[in-house]
């Protein structure tokens, strides 16, 4: 028992051994690949197991330094100052991530110390002037920058601090002529390509011919291509051509290189917002939507753009669903959506079924901007009859003929929808107004003659009711490009006319002129056979009754009629 639980105990004093040499070989094989995001999980773990490895800790340090985490590179920075002090490299990263951190005064205090241990150093005169600049003290950047160039003239280190140094003060021709200086002395040094590329960007920024701008953008593009050529896991490489492609409007380009971006830099939010963009200018919504959804999640200042990206891009794939509940969030969040976002709002809820949420956010796209909804309004209008509510309807088109940019071709509909409106109300007087303006405004308007019928029917004027079906029939047999619905309208309501007066002569003469027209519509058929019945015409009777079973073998009333005269 005593032999067993000895193993037992090396095997607990054992384990944390191997897994933290694990966690070191992890993080150092992270970090020889340059992918710092997966190095730095394992950081705190071998970190913890090797406390005294000071070279350990400046990896660390600079790994959380180059992904911005400048908190968590002090700590580790610290740690490798606090072993070794004396060592001008570590005093060096130390006080530059004071100073990234903001605490000037202490980081000027580390350096100097280290200029103190050795005044030939000119690397600690160069990261005094980092500091200094930093800081904005920039007297003393120059004085540090010139005491560097003292002690070393030709280095090309300094030429970049002195770019750095004009850099701070706006004056970009200066930083880009000590940058080219650099790169002179030594052509891959990639911190000069990228401060050259910095240069060449903010000079066109500046720039107000658009050609020189142009030209400058693109040599700033080219910088930022030989800093990816020379580290080609330089996430910001890569960002930084990403972004020039995204303002330039050169949407798939700026995709294909922010893609590599976020290869190296999964957290990277700025260049995800530009990649989601990208990819939403060049119509890739299947991509851009997840983008877009972490955006959304990680930065708090583009949250509305991106919301309201989101759901077009929801829209586009027909995911209306997801696109009215981003909707519905926004305004939820107090966001005062714009007249096109209610628009896409009410499209989105249309289109899942939602109608009356649909004519809600309409109507209010309407309240924002009336003059620039005419065509929204009608269709409003035309639902809200089609949901029965005529006076709402009417209401609104009668705001639409106030408004005089809204006087267009849809007019005459605009009129024939009142008018129609008004019939199904039971205003038959309001409805022969607006009927009579529609078919002035459009004579070709056959479906308004015939509700124009329909309203003189309500006001029991037949005689003007028949004349108005009439003239529809005979448009229709004498010109076959005439409304085919509207023509079996009206000779539907000729027809019933006719058989409730029990004029079974005019009805077989202007039922069978239908059949003529329409051979295999059932309803002119059926009211053929109904006549001949009605003239005791049996035979003739029985024919189209088979007839109209032959196109609709449901029918009941022929079925019926057919059973009560006898048919064979």
């Amino acid at each position: 028992m005593k032999k067993i639980a000895g193993i037992f105990i090396a095997l607990i004093i054992i384990a944390p051994v191997l897994y933290a040499q694990s966690s070191l070989d992890l993080f150092q094989k992270f970090y020889d690949e340059k992918n710092l995001e997966e190095a730095v999980k394992y950081a705190s773990a071998a970190a913890m197991q090797n406390q005294k490895n000071v070279d350990l800790m400046v990896k660390i340090g600079i790994a959380f330094s180059e992904l911005e985490k400048h908190d968590s590179a002090l700590v580790y920075f610290k740690k490798a100052y606090e072993l070794k002090d004396s060592d001008p490299q570590v005093a060096q990263h130390y006080a530059r991530a004071l100073a990234n951190v903001k605490n000037y005064p202490e980081a000027v205090k580390v350096i100097n110390q280290a200029i103190k241990r050795d005044k030939n150093n000119y690397r600690n005169y160069l990261t005094a002037a980092e500091i200094y600049i930093m800081a904005d003290s920039l007297t003393q950047a120059e004085l540090s920058i010139n005491r560097a160039r003292e002690i070393d003239p030709n280095n090309p280190e300094s030429y970049i601090a002195l770019g750095n140094f004009y850099f701070a003060r706006r004056v970009y021709e200066l930083s880009r002529q000590n940058y080219e200086e650099a790169i002179l002395k030594d052509s891959n040094n990639i911190e000069a390509h990228a401060k050259l590329a910095e240069s060449y960007y903010w000079l066109a920024s500046r720039e107000t011919d658009k050609d020189l701008s142009n030209e400058l953008y693109t040599r700033s593009l080219k910088e930022w291509g030989k800093v990816s050529q020379l580290d080609s896991m330089n996430a910001r490489a890569y960002f930084e051509q990403g972004k020039i492609w995204f303002f330039s409007e050169r949407y798939s380009e700026a995709a294909q290189v922010l893609s590599r971006f976020l290869k190296l830099r999964p957290s990277g939010s700025l260049g995800r917002w530009y990649f989601a963009q990208s990819l939403f200018k060049v119509g890739e919504c299947d991509s851009a939507i997840p983008n877009l959804e972490i955006v959304i999640k990680e930065i708090d200042s583009v949250q509305i753009q991106a919301k309201k990206m989101l759901a077009e891009c929801n829209m586009i794939k027909r995911n209306f669903a997801r696109a009215s509940e981003v909707y519905q969030d926004l305004f939820n969040s107090g966001v005062e959506l714009t007249t096109i976002d209610y628009q896409r709002w009410g499209q989105a809820d249309f289109s899942k079924g939602d109608t009356l949420s649909a004519l809600n956010h309409w109507k209010k796209a309407i309240d924002i901007d009336k003059e620039g909804n005419c065509y929204l309004m009608f269709l409003v209008s035309t639902l809200m009859t089609n949901m029965k509510d005529y006076t709402g309807s009417n209401q609104m088109l009668y705001q639409r003929l106030s408004i005089p940019s809204c006087n267009d071709s849809l007019n005459a509909k605009v009129y024939y929808i009142i008018g129609t409106n008004y019939i199904f109300s039971n205003q038959p007087d309001s409805a022969i107004i607006y009927l009579q303006k529609a078919v002035e405004t459009d004579p070709k308007n056959y479906f308004a003659i015939v509700y124009l019928g329909d309203a003189y029917m309500q006001i029991k004027n037949q005689k003007l009711a028949m004349s108005k079906y009439l003239e529809v029939i005979e448009k229709g047999e004498q010109d076959s490009t005439v409304n085919r619905s509207a023509v079996f309208q009206a000779f539907a309501r000729y027809c019933n006319v006719l058989l409730m007066d029990k004029n079974f002569a005019e009805l077989n003469k202007y039922s069978r002129r239908w059949v003529d027209l329409m051979p295999d519509n059932s309803l002119a058929n059926l009211f053929t056979a109904v006549s001949y019945q009605g003239l005791n015409d049996k035979d003739n009777a029985c024919k189209y009754y088979n007839r109209v079973l032959r196109i609709d073998p449901g029918n009941k009333d022929a079925r019926s009629n057919k059973e009560i005269i006898g048919c064979p």
